[in-house]
């Protein structure tokens, strides 16, 4: 059975094992690894396993934890801290952000009215897929 324990770190750079089980890297993906890091955090905070408040464990832990280095983890943070997921305090640590839940809602309303749009349209999902990602900068 899975731990469901918000990642609330008890000591200095603890990491709870399912959060290291839930961002596990994939070295062999063209994704690289600090993307894999913030889009795995971003997911937990969508549904809720990361709730607003929890402060995430440090960057040097989790690096450490997964297996990567503190720049890895850093850029996740920082991307994070950029879109308003997470709030970055110094000496107090990095915590979900109050407004994260706002942006996704407004993130899943724009998704399911281009869906609907692309459908109407007599696009394929792949093809939609296709034209978002040709819209989207190189990161």
């Amino acid at each position: 059975m899975e731990d469901r324990t918000p990642a609330q770190p008890s000591g200095q750079g603890a990491v709870p094992p399912w959060l290291v089980t839930a961002l596990a890297i994939n070295a062999s993906s063209s994704v690289p690894p600090y993307e894999q890091v913030r889009t795995g955090l971003l997911d937990l905070v969508h549904r809720s396993r990361l709730p607003v408040g929890t402060k995430l464990p440090t960057v040097r832990g989790l690096a450490s934890a997964l297996g990567v280095s503190a720049n890895t983890v850093a850029r996740a943070y920082k991307e994070l801290e950029q879109a308003g997921v997470v709030t970055a305090r110094p000496r107090l640590g990095t915590v979900v952000a109050q407004g994260s839940g706002d942006a996704d809602a407004r993130l899943a309303d724009a998704a399911t009215a281009y869906a609907e749009a692309a459908q109407a349209l007599g696009f394929t999902r792949r093809q939609a897929v296709r034209q978002l990602e040709a819209v989207f900068p190189p990161s």
